[in-house]
């Protein structure tokens, strides 16, 4: 093993986060219920881990294995860009499990290349023949907006326009 070994929860954290090239920031307020944010230019996380006994099933839906932690990660008094991530790691596990925690749905994180991020679940040769896909945006495209508003780019080979929040895309 290479490096210290993490003295606690936050401690793991941290060093994943920064491993993957974000910067920590702990949370010290103990009425808001997260561990802390990491950030970095393009994207901010709030992220809240948790540590348990026995490992989770491949397919979880983690909104009804921890409904409160989900419930605590949507009502963060943040602004809409702030994502947020629930990190689960098990004893036996050396990894975190992350999940995207959506307004209205959850999703894991099975693989995430800019961030060198792959979960140990992550069953590649499934999810290459799987009938839907969908990628999250990561920048906007300047200048060819509507009304002023610049367009969202999905992926380099891959471009639409429209308001994410309405669901009105067009590919160009």
């Amino acid at each position: 093993m290479k490096g210290r070994i993490a003295a606690d929860l936050d401690g793991e954290v941290r060093h994943s986060a920064e491993r993957m090239g974000y910067h920590w920031l702990k949370n010290d307020d103990q009425n808001i219920h997260f561990n802390g944010m990491m950030y970095r230019n393009d994207r901010q996380v709030a992220v809240k881990a948790k540590k348990i006994r026995y490992g989770l099933d491949a397919d979880v839906i983690i909104e009804n294995k921890f409904p409160d932690l989900v419930f605590d990660l949507r009502s963060l008094p943040l602004p809409q860009s702030v994502l947020r991530e629930l990190w689960v790691r098990t004893q036996n596990e050396r990894a975190f499990r992350r999940f995207s925690i959506l307004p209205s749905t959850t999703a894991e994180i099975l693989k995430n290349t800019r961030e060198n991020y792959r979960n140990t679940h992550f069953r590649e040769a499934y999810w290459k023949k799987a009938p839907y896909r969908i990628e999250i945006p990561l920048r906007r495209v300047p200048g060819e907006g509507e009304e002023g508003r610049d367009p969202v780019a999905f992926s380099p080979t891959e471009r639409f326009s429209g308001n994410p929040h309405r669901g009105d895309f067009h590919a160009k």
